[in-house]
């Protein structure tokens, strides 16, 4: 069996999810590889596309929130293509040869762009290969009523009727949660966490970090919290990929209450090492941060799928938010000084977040291929 994920470099959660199905199938020694879906037509298109997405995203939220807004409420019509579909399209022949001429019989999706190129190989071929669609926001997405995948892998089964509104069957929507890596599912003591991150043992610690591209309103609410912080806590800022952001905070604050990240590989021993998440309402840091069942804060003002996040996630008490900087500081040191508030919380967490969704999908697509799906272990 051989398996091809398809992503795009439209923000880091799609490439996560990919690298985590990835793990997976490596782990049962299947062949699998990940590709960039727009990079079939060209790189240069997979480079404005992904790089135009994120600086739009970071420079200009309103617009970028507009234009989500906009293809939200106007889906398209049957029996007709988006603006969006005719572009995605383009690079169709050359990833048709790719999956004949390298025998790839079964394709997960992590970004829509990808599942439209794959339906409309579907459309163009009548394709035998199997497709998939994986869900990386607590949210349906514009342009997935012009998908027809064999089944869609979603984030949670609140988010069925979401996804029937866009015409998805409500047999082929699988509520499995969104694919991290397995290191979140395991744990070290907190103890021994510090001990690795070289944190002070008799301290608790607050996680404040800003998404694979590293935005948000990360200093100043940063400097919020720490002029709140009480004496026997520190906090932790996870800059990632903004080195600006890093120095920035290097250059102005000297405090031993803060300790300043730049880009991490342990961000799961973070989180065992600290008590309460500030975080951007992104898919996968949202649910990596639910997976470790940390007391949640989420920050920013929230544009496209992110929106959606946040909705969801408050409105099942998963997290809290405000909205002032003066808020969300109170707000996480309220989660930090109430253990009561905080296990409630948690205990919502425990509910929906336990599930190994990698693996659970891993094990659907695999006995599909051998014809041995059964509806009734799912």
């Amino acid at each position: 069996m051989r398996i091809l994920i398809l992503s795009c470099n439209t923000g880091g959660g799609h490439n996560s999810a990919a690298a985590a199905l990835k793990e997976y199938f490596d782990s049962r020694e299947i062949f699998c590889e990940i590709q960039d879906a727009l990079a079939f037509d060209s790189h240069l298109k997979s480079d404005i596309i992904s790089k135009g997405d994120i600086l739009l995203y970071k420079k200009a939220p309103k617009l970028f929130g507009f234009g989500y807004r906009f293809a939200e409420k106007h889906p398209s019509k049957p029996g007709y293509e988006s603006f969006l579909y005719t572009i995605m399209k383009s690079g169709t022949e050359k990833l048709y040869e790719y999956l004949r001429e390298n025998d790839f019989r079964t394709v997960l999706c992590t970004h829509v762009f990808a599942a439209m190129m794959m339906t409309e190989i579907r459309k163009r071929y009548s394709s035998d290969i199997r497709f998939y669609f994986v869900a990386t926001d607590y949210a349906s997405y514009p342009g997935i009523e012009e998908i027809h995948a064999d089944a869609f892998f979603i984030a949670h089964k609140k988010l069925i009727p979401d996804y029937m509104d866009y015409g998805v069957p409500e047999n082929i929507s699988i509520p499995i949660g969104i694919p991290i890596k397995r290191a979140f599912y395991k744990s070290l003591s907190k103890e021994r966490a510090k001990e690795v991150l070289d944190l002070p043992q008799d301290k608790r610690a607050i996680l404040l970090m800003c998404g694979s591209i590293g935005c948000g309103p990360v200093y100043k609410l940063g400097t919020k919290i720490l002029a709140k912080l009480p004496e026997d806590a520190v906090l932790v800022v996870i800059c990632g990929s903004n080195q600006k952001l890093f120095k920035k905070f290097q250059k102005h604050i000297s405090s031993e209450k803060l300790h300043v990240v730049g880009y991490t590989n342990k961000m799961n021993i973070y989180m065992d090492a600290c008590d309460v998440v500030v975080t951007k309402p992104g898919g996968l840091s949202s649910t990596e941060s639910a997976t470790k069942l940390l007391p949640m804060v989420l920050m920013g003002e929230p544009v496209g799928c992110e929106v959606r996040n946040m909705e969801f996630f408050l409105k099942n008490g998963f997290a809290v938010t405000e909205d002032t900087l003066d808020g969300l500081a109170d707000e996480t040191v309220e989660l930090l000084n109430n253990p009561e508030k905080a296990n409630d919380m948690v205990e919502l967490l425990k509910e929906s977040f336990s599930v190994y969704s990698a693996g659970v999908i891993g094990d659907h697509v695999i006995a599909a291929a051998d014809n041995e799906f059964d509806e009734d272990i799912f």
